[in-house]
């Protein structure tokens, strides 16, 4: 009965994350619009806000003493986000331009490869963790200093109460999709209680995608939305906002966990897929469905690989 009960419970909350996802990019379209605010940065807004259920999972491990599953969880959550997000949106909706800039795609997959490095040693100390919260503040800058500025057409009469509506909507949607999604994952948790995984894998194929969840909806959404530059930045910027939550943890209190066969496999995959992405996000200054298919079929590889390590 407790089973039936979990999962009637997780298809309604995930019924509220496709509301809630709705009623973020509605509302950002139209505020962005009107503020003259470029979704992009929206988009890096949203990619902050929407990393906090890794932050509060992550949080919940180190105070329990199973740090090593925020170390799959995060490393593995950017693979999830380039390969099964980003792959399974451009399946679905063809293809969306890109601008091809170098000048921007190599500090921010930098930020994410060194991530990996620091933690070769099977260790991410407290300087670390410094070191990974100030590549993410540095990134960010630079960021904001090589974004154009925004081209809105002026509008005539601004509705100042539309304008707050729209501002509360969102927050208070971005609000439902965390709730919703720290629900899932205590439910997930309780169902996972039946089956005994190591730590680091249930945080690459689980939670990887559960803490994943307002990603997923807010991406689908965009998409269907006509909003593709909200959504790739959207995701871009929750990959390489995965290192901060990684800084903060570390941080706080230091992650141990052993280099095995799973640390080493989420490494190469992640570099596997940053290194695609980066190649198919320059070449012809579009993504289309037949990258997409590729790198959905490289995450589709990282679970086979993972579930044969757990099998064998």
């Amino acid at each position: 009965m407790s089973i039936f009960f979990d999962l009637l419970s997780l298809i309604f909350l995930f019924a509220v994350l496709g509301v809630a996802a709705d009623l973020v990019v509605r509302n950002i379209k139209y505020a962005a619009s009107v503020l003259k605010i470029r979704l992009f940065a929206f988009g890096i807004l949203l990619g902050l806000i929407t990393t906090l259920p890794e932050l509060s999972v992550g949080i919940s491990a180190a105070i329990g003493g199973v740090s090593a599953l925020s170390v799959g969880n995060l490393l593995s959550g950017v693979i999830v986000i380039l390969g099964l997000i980003l792959g399974l949106s451009l399946l679905l909706n063809r293809q969306i331009s890109t601008d091809s800039k170098w000048s921007v795609l190599i500090p921010e997959a930098a930020v994410i490869f060194l991530s990996v490095l620091f933690g070769l040693d099977g260790n991410y100390g407290t300087l670390d963790g410094i070191l990974m919260v100030g590549l993410y503040l540095g990134l960010i800058f630079y960021l904001y200093r090589s974004s154009p500025a925004p081209n809105f057409p002026r509008l005539k009469i601004i509705n100042k109460n539309k304008i707050v509506k729209a501002i509360i909507m969102s927050i208070a949607s971005i609000v439902f999709i965390l709730l919703s999604s720290h629900w899932i994952i205590s439910i997930t948790l309780d169902l996972l209680n039946y089956i005994s995984i190591s730590k680091l894998a249930i945080g690459a194929l689980v939670f990887a995608i559960g803490t994943n969840l307002p990603e997923i909806t807010i991406a689908i959404t965009s998409w269907r939305k006509k909003a593709s530059e909200l959504s790739l930045s959207h995701l871009l910027s929750s990959a390489f906002t995965n290192v901060l939550a990684l800084g903060i943890l570390a941080i706080i209190r230091p992650i141990a966990f052993s280099v095995d066969s799973y640390f080493i496999t989420i490494s190469i995959f992640l570099f596997l897929i940053v290194f695609l992405f980066l190649i198919f996000y320059h070449s012809g200054r579009k993504m289309d469905r037949r990258e997409g298919l590729i790198l959905l079929l490289v995450y589709v590889l990282f679970l086979i690989v993972n579930f044969w390590f757990l099998v064998r």
